[in-house]
């Protein structure tokens, strides 16, 4: 980081922070912000995710007294999928995040406009949740909208209690022997 800063005067961002200990050495060498992220997790699947290392790092930092720093940004970049997980990272404390694979599906799939409809369909995702929320502005999504106790939690989706309770299972086909 110093060699960085030694032949640039723009903001330093550390991308790939996995670790609060991270973040503070960074935020200590003077860089202006860190991308939580895991490098594309999918890689190593036991790999936290970047909205579990933003709420270690944003609660390390206010435990230490170094939070809010107003020139200090974070970022989380990966598992962003809609408008609840770009709210969440919010109310958490993140500056912005990076929302690329649902762009990438649908300009792979329907060109320019598929990009048009991606943003249009996150634009009314936020709109929506932000009136469910209750706030008017990003600025009033605050940390105790977000129940943040089990974001380390990886289990298995509940199942679906509903539809297995209303509907029938498809039966095998019946082979018939020819004996």
């Amino acid at each position: 980081i110093p060699w960085f800063k030694s032949i640039t005067k723009m903001p330093i961002i550390l991308k790939g922070v996995q670790c609060w200990e991270d973040a503070v050495m960074a935020i200590e060498a003077g860089c202006q912000g860190i991308v939580c992220s895991n490098h594309g997790g999918r890689q190593l699947d036991t790999s936290r995710s970047g909205i579990e290392v933003l709420e270690e790092v944003v609660t390390k930092f206010k435990e230490k007294g170094i939070w809010p720093c107003p020139h200090f940004e974070i970022y989380v970049d990966g598992g962003v999928r809609r408008a609840t997980d770009v709210l969440k990272a919010i109310a958490l404390g993140a500056t912005a995040v990076g929302v690329g694979r649902p762009f990438l599906y649908a300009y792979s799939a329907y060109g320019q406009e598929g990009i048009d409809k991606a943003l249009q369909i996150l634009h009314d995702e936020m709109e929506m949740n932000m009136r469910l929320l209750g706030a008017r502005t990003i600025s009033e999504v605050v940390p105790e909208m977000v129940d943040a106790r089990h974001l380390s939690s990886h289990s298995a989706p509940p199942s679906d209690e509903l539809y297995l309770g209303n509907y029938d299972r498809l039966r095998r086909a019946a082979i018939k022997s020819k004996l």
